[in-house]
């Protein structure tokens, strides 16, 4: 009896132990599918620190010499070609006409994302207050998750509508579809962070539930960043003389892409449809259009992910300006997208790729990356279709297929390879901005009875016009 009890121990034992392990190995294995979360600090933005150094500033010095050059350039040009000078004036006042209803969508943008505040505000009341063990708290709920999409869906399809109903031009398009994108963002992220706390609310716990105030959700509206906290790092002052300099480099940014325009690429593609244009005229024009798509590139990159985030930043004394990392250092792309933005790469990553590795297919990680670049590629392609009047959708296949599958590949931390990427920027962004013009002024040029159908929406002229022998 004693020999079988013994064993029978051991046994209990030897279970007991395999079991714990199994519950460690279990446990491990659940965290890995628990991926780590957004963490904000007090820090600069990686450019602010580097141009302290007075031989990283020269980069930015040259810059602006390219600028002056450009306008002196431009000056010189309008006044021996046509007798006046504009120095850009023309493409400005062209590409943001109609500035007026800019503004007045934009405020009405801000107060649909304002309401969705007391939308989720009276859904979580209801459902701590009312419907807490009622049979009707799954119908409550059922009810308020399938308007999020229905009302993400309405928003898309009511500011293309406006866009294209008013004929906006294309900044102005630009700003209200980024801007309608980038309040959409901040309400998902408000919604997702806030609806998980709701949901593990306990009523009959001692704690009583506080939902942020409006006035932070505002300030979050308006912050420099996409994932929502309930607090913030604060820097202790505003550096009202960062702020100035700030708001003159967005001046001289837009007039040296006015510069960029009228110089060299309206010249190259004006005159695409009024004449036969071969295969290989056309080629060539996408290659000598390199250095333009990287300059349009580099710049777009220091205005908006440098100069405006930190510019609002300032404004609102948000601590953390982690915008971007070094991503001019990459050597493979999957690096690139990881640095290049971080304040879209943090949403997608906490509200897109996290979800989806940790709920909607757990520890699938090619299906999350798929699916943030499938994400990431439409709205991408959605706010160029706006923006400029048409739909073509080069940057949609460019960002999901070579985009996403250069990602996958593994290349060494070498210079060449850097020196590589550096080129493909280069030709894809040159390529890009050829092929948009050329079906922008295709459009401009050889008009269609066709011009307000579906169909010669999304179907690319330049392509159906006869113009490419």
């Amino acid at each position: 009896m004693s020999t079988n009890s013994e064993q029978s121990d051991q046994s209990t034992k030897s279970n007991s132990v395999k079991s714990s392990n199994s519950g460690v190995q279990n446990g491990s294995f659940r965290k890995k599918k628990v991926l780590p979360v957004k963490q904000f600090q007090v820090k600069e933005s990686l450019l602010t620190i580097l141009f302290d150094n007075p031989h990283i500033k020269v980069v930015k010095h040259i810059f602006i010499a390219s600028l002056i050059g450009l306008f002196v350039n431009t000056c010189v040009h309008d006044y021996v070609k046509k007798g006046e000078v504009k120095v850009g004036l023309g493409v400005i006042s062209q590409g943001f006409g109609k500035f007026g209803m800019v503004i007045a969508i934009w405020i009405v943008l801000n107060i649909f994302s304002i309401l969705c505040y007391f939308c989720f505000h009276l859904w979580a009341d209801i459902r701590i207050r009312i419907f807490p063990k009622s049979r009707n708290l799954k119908i409550w709920d059922n009810i308020w998750f399938s308007a999020v999409p229905i009302y993400y869906l309405l928003h898309f399809r009511a500011v293309s509508f406006i866009v294209r109903h008013l004929n906006m031009p294309i900044a102005s398009s630009a700003i209200i579809c980024l801007e309608q994108t980038r309040l959409l963002m901040k309400t998902h992220a408000f919604i997702r962070s806030n609806a998980e706390k709701v949901i593990n609310f306990k009523p009959q716990s001692e704690n009583s539930f506080k939902l942020a105030s409006l006035s932070h959700y505002i300030y979050f509206l308006f912050a420099p960043t996409a994932v929502y906290k309930d607090a913030y790092p604060k820097s202790k002052t505003i550096r009202w003389d960062f702020i100035f300099s700030w708001t003159l480099e967005v001046v001289g940014v837009i007039f040296y892409y006015a510069f960029l325009l009228e110089r060299f690429v309206i010249p190259s593609h004006k005159d695409i449809g009024l004449r036969h244009y071969s295969t290989s005229e056309l080629f060539l024009i996408m290659c000598d259009h390199g250095t333009i798509g990287l300059l349009f590139m580099l710049v777009a990159f220091y205005v908006v992910l440098h100069v405006v985030q930190n510019l609002v930043g300032e404004l609102l004394m948000f601590g953390d300006r982690e915008f971007y990392k070094d991503w001019w250092t990459s050597t493979n792309y999957s690096v690139y997208f990881r640095t290049w933005n971080i304040v879209v790469s943090d949403w997608l990553y906490t509200y897109i790729y996290k979800d989806c590795y940790e709920i909607l297919m757990p520890g699938n990680k090619t299906f999350a990356k798929v699916l943030v670049f499938f994400i990431s590629a439409v709205v991408h392609e959605w706010v160029l279709t706006y923006m400029f009047g048409f739909f073509f959708p080069a940057l949609f296949l460019v960002f999901l297929f070579t985009g996403s599958c250069l990602t996958f590949l593994r290349t060494p931390n070498h210079s060449f390879v850097n020196i590589m990427f550096w080129y493909i920027m280069a030709l894809g962004s040159g390529w890009l901005v050829s092929l948009y013009s050329m079906e922008f002024y295709v459009r401009q040029n050889v008009p269609t009875a066709e011009n307000s159908t579906l169909k010669d929406f999304i179907v690319p002229r330049l392509f159906t016009c006869n113009c490419i022998i």
